[in-house]
């Protein structure tokens, strides 16, 4: 069944938009201060866990697109407003925190913290989950940028197909930062560079959010 679906999309197509969609990746967001943080604070495990939640929520906004739901919230204003607005202040929200970072513990080796290991890796993919699920830029993708590559005769699974791409660029893209970011991690021993890392990734995050609350993307 996959199969056919992969066929009826034109592999000069399906090229053409993975090479737009890995530059869109490359371009760091806040799920990548978000991976950032998860390494830091929780090891490589958490940061990877922060990725998969991210790529669920594009595998839902992928699906949505099929039923036309993207492209319904993208016409309404109001609530595209709505979503803007939220993943602004939620954005906001994390990086207040990770500003107020006062204490700094290494990240332990994946696996260490047992009895906290399912609380953490669920807070680290609820956090990757909302803040993509909330992000307008990610709802443009697939409701604006992917549709430039189909055609009046191009299937529901056509989009689909177009949305599984760019979700898996962007979880590709983000295992790397995680690996990186769990190396370093482990690596950085310093409290006060540590901690100042993760503030300054709050500010990033909070930077994002006041840019989301102040400019409204064109759609």
């Amino acid at each position: 069944m996959t199969d056919d679906i992969i066929r009826r999309v034109s592999t000069d197509t399906v090229l053409a938009f993975a090479a737009l969609a890995a530059v869109l990746v490359a371009i760091p967001g806040p799920a990548v201060i978000l991976v950032l943080k998860s390494a830091m604070l929780r090891g490589r495990g958490s940061a990877i866990v922060t990725a998969l939640g991210v790529l669920t929520a594009d595998l839902i906004w992928a699906t949505a697109s099929i039923a036309g739901l993207t492209a319904l919230l993208v016409s309404s204003q109001l609530v595209f407003d709505a979503v803007r607005i939220a993943g602004a202040a939620y954005l906001i929200y994390l990086g207040m925190r990770l500003m107020r970072t006062r204490e700094f513990q290494p990240a332990a080796a994946d696996g260490a913290l047992k009895e906290r290991g399912s609380v953490t890796s669920r807070r680290a993919f609820v956090e990757g989950l909302l803040s993509d699920l909330s992000n307008p830029k990610t709802v443009l993708v697939y409701a604006s940028v992917i549709p430039q590559f189909l055609t009046v005769s191009s299937s529901a699974s056509d989009a689909f197909v177009l949305g599984l791409v760019f979700a898996l660029a962007g979880f590709l893209s983000l295992l790397v930062y995680a690996l990186v970011f769990g190396a370093a991690g482990t690596l950085i021993r310093n409290g006060r560079i540590a901690r100042n890392v993760l503030r300054g990734g709050g500010g990033v995050l909070s930077l994002f959010g006041l840019g989301l609350l102040i400019h409204r993307p064109a759609h």
